[in-house]
């Protein structure tokens, strides 16, 4: 009898071209993280801590737990009242289901903290997989677990990077949109930035290939002309930088 070979089938997915948003001043107009504590801690108090964790005099966990632990009582009724003014851009919807008919992976990484982004989320009737800090009431008192923090990031709680890098395939397109500091060092490892803010005056420094963005229209817009066009592709300096934290586990 003849044995016929089976094709080889590999258990990775095909390569796709894979998306990551920041949270805060990205899909919403405010850094809703930063507004709460500097609310719920206090002005001046929230000033100190954040002039001392950007000196580099403490990491990002610990300026978190310091502000935590300046609030005395918080409660999740006040959390949705203080919510109440804030919203995710009405346009992430259509490119969530825009990234879904064409089967492009969108993770949502945030150096901010789940009990808000979870409100939101539910506030716009939408929900969309993510990645963030942790916070949980008890007794009043917020406390917070950083599962994704890494000490080669010290200026950030959840080392984005790692998330970029890690969880993609060396043949994948990886495109990145943000805003702020904490998207730094993410940015290096994309094939294409979006940017606005912070970010992309960072990218116009480093060198780092971008399109600056102002909404979820904007962000589609521009990927569905990229694509249409042969234009997004993967950049050379990102793929080795991808390597060289693959091969550092």
């Amino acid at each position: 009898m003849t044995m016929r070979r089976q094709p080889f089938t590999s258990k990775l997915p095909p390569p796709t071209i894979r998306i990551y948003t920041d949270f805060d001043g990205t899909m919403t107009q405010e850094d809703v993280g930063a507004d709460l504590f500097r609310h719920f801690s206090g002005e001046e108090y929230f000033e100190d801590i954040r002039g001392r964790w950007k000196a580099g005099e403490l990491e990002a966990p610990a300026a978190y737990q310091a502000l935590c632990r300046r609030i005395s009582s918080l409660t999740m009724r006040q959390l949705r009242d203080f919510l109440a003014p804030y919203e995710i851009d009405p346009a992430f919807p259509r490119f969530m289901r825009w990234c879904d008919e064409h089967g492009y992976p969108l993770l949502v990484l945030s150096d901010g903290v789940d009990l808000y982004i979870d409100l939101l989320m539910e506030k716009a009737g939408i929900e969309f997989q993510y990645l963030s800090n942790t916070m949980r009431l008890t007794g009043g008192s917020p406390l917070m677990d950083f599962p994704y923090f890494d000490s080669r990031c010290p200026e950030v709680a959840h080392c984005k990077s790692n998330q970029v890098a890690l969880r993609s395939q060396e043949d994948d397109i990886i495109v990145y949109i943000g805003d702020g500091t904490s998207d730094f060092e993410a940015a290096g490892y994309a094939d294409m930035v979006l940017a606005r803010g912070a970010l992309e005056t960072y990218c116009q420094e480093q060198n780092i290939t971008f399109r600056r963005f102002y909404n979820f229209t904007t962000v589609r817009e521009i990927l569905s002309l990229m694509i249409s066009q042969n234009t997004l592709r993967r950049k050379k300096r990102a793929q080795v930088r991808r390597r060289q934290l693959w091969a550092g586990g």
